[in-house]
C-alpha cells in the first residue's frame, strides 16, 4: 500500500511539473505573438492551453479514482474527452506544419488526424480495456503526428522559396518524428510485455501506463526550443523597432535641418532682393529661378505668360549686370558667402 502511495505521489508531482512547464512556454509564446505578430506563436499558445487542460483532466482523473471518492466515473467517457482533445490539437498541429511550410492548410493535412480519432473511438468504445486502453490512445495519438510529420517532409522538398527558419523548422520536425517513433515503440514493448507475470515487469509496466517517457522527454524539449525561438524572434522584432524608431527619429532631424537650411536660404534670397531693389513680382520670379525652374514652369506656377516672365528676367539680368543665369547664380553664391 505504501508502494502505491508513493507512486501515486510521484505521478501528481510529475503532472504539476508539466502544467508549470506548459504555462511557462504559454507566457512566453503569448507575448512573442504580440511582439512579432507571428501566427506561429499564436497556434503554440493555443496548442498548449490544450495540453494543460488535456493534462488537468487526467491528473483530475486519476486522483479521483484514487481517492475512491465516489463519484459516478466512466471510464469510456473519460477516453473518448481526451479524443475530443487530441482532435483539436491535432487541428493545430496542421495549422503549425502549414505555418513551417508558408502554404495554405491543405485537406490531406488532416489525414493522419482524422484516421487517428476514428480508430481511436472504435477502440474506446469496442475494445476498452482498463490496462490498454490509455497505452493504444497515447502510442495510436503519437503515430499520428509521426505521419503528420512524413507529410511535412514531402511537401518541404517541394517548396522552392526558403525561408530564414526553415532549418530550425526541420530540426524540430526531425525531434519530432524521432520521438513520436520511439513513443509508438515504447507502446509496442508494453504490450509485448502484457502478459508477463513478472512483479518487476508488472512495476515496469505501471509506470509505463501512466507516463509516456519518449513522449514526456519530447514534450520537454520541445518547450525549450519553443522558448528559445520566441527569445530569438523577440529580440529580432526588438532591434528592428529600435531601427525604426531610430530611423524615425534621424528623418524627424534631417526634416528639423532641411527646414532651417530653407529658411535660412529664404532670408538671403530676401536680403538679396532688398539688395538689388528687385520689385515683388522680380523677387518671386529669382527665387524660382534660384531654384532651376525653367520660363514654362514658372509661368505656371506664377499664372502669368511665358513674355511675362522673360521681361522680368531681362530687368533682373539688367539689374545683376549679367546674361546668363550661370551669371546670376554666382552673382548670388559671392553674395551668401559674403553674408
Amino acid at each position: 500500500m505504501g508502494e502505491i502511495n508513493l507512486q501515486e505521489i510521484f505521478i501528481y508531482i510529475y503532472n504539476i511539473a508539466f502544467i508549470i512547464l506548459y504555462l511557462w512556454v504559454i507566457n512566453v509564446a503569448s507575448y512573442a505573438y504580440k511582439i512579432t505578430n507571428n501566427n506561429l506563436f499564436y497556434y503554440v499558445e493555443l496548442l498548449f492551453v490544450i495540453l494543460i487542460i488535456d493534462s488537468t483532466f487526467a491528473f483530475s482523473f486519476d486522483l479521483l479514482k484514487a481517492t475512491n471518492s465516489g463519484l459516478n466515473i466512466f471510464d469510456r467517457a473519460y477516453y473518448l474527452a481526451r479524443v475530443l482533445f487530441f482532435l483539436i490539437a491535432g487541428d493545430l498541429y496542421v495549422k503549425l506544419v502549414a505555418k513551417m511550410l508558408s502554404q495554405k492548410t491543405k485537406p490531406i493535412f488532416y489525414l493522419p488526424i482524422i484516421s487517428v480519432v476514428i480508430l481511436d473511438i472504435i477502440h474506446v468504445i469496442y475494445f476498452y480495456n482498463d490496462n490498454q486502453t490509455v497505452v493504444w490512445q497515447r502510442s495510436i495519438q503519437d503515430a499520428g503526428i509521426f505521419v503528420l510529420c512524413i507529410f511535412y517532409y514531402f511537401y518541404a522538398r517541394k517548396r522552392q522559396k526558403q525561408t530564414k527558419n526553415d532549418f530550425l523548422y526541420n530540426k524540430v520536425v526531425f525531434i519530432t518524428a524521432l520521438f513520436m517513433a520511439l513513443s509508438c515503440i515504447e507502446g509496442i514493448v508494453y504490450f509485448a510485455l502484457y502478459h508477463l507475470s513478472s512483479i518487476a515487469v508488472q512495476r515496469l509496466l505501471s509506470y509505463m501506463k501512466v507516463i509516456g517517457l519518449s513522449e514526456d522527454l519530447f514534450s520537454v524539449i520541445l518547450s525549450l526550443l519553443i522558448i528559445w525561438f520566441a527569445r530569438q524572434e523577440e529580440d529580432i522584432a526588438n532591434k528592428n523597432q529600435l531601427e525604426i524608431l531610430l530611423q524615425h527619429k534621424m528623418n524627424q532631424y534631417q526634416a528639423m535641418i532641411h527646414e532651417k537650411e530653407v529658411a535660412s536660404e529664404d532670408s538671403q534670397v530676401v536680403g538679396f532682393c532688398e539688395y538689388y531693389k528687385m520689385t515683388k513680382r522680380e523677387s518671386e520670379i529669382l527665387r524660382l529661378v534660384l531654384k532651376g525652374k525653367k520660363n514654362q514652369e514658372i509661368a505656371d506656377e506664377l499664372f502669368i505668360s511665358v513674355g511675362t516672365v522673360k521681361s522680368h528676367i531681362y530687368s533682373i539680368f539688367k539689374k545683376l549686370e549679367v546674361d546668363r543665369r550661370s551669371q546670376l547664380m554666382h552673382v548670388f553664391m559671392e553674395y551668401k558667402e559674403e553674408k
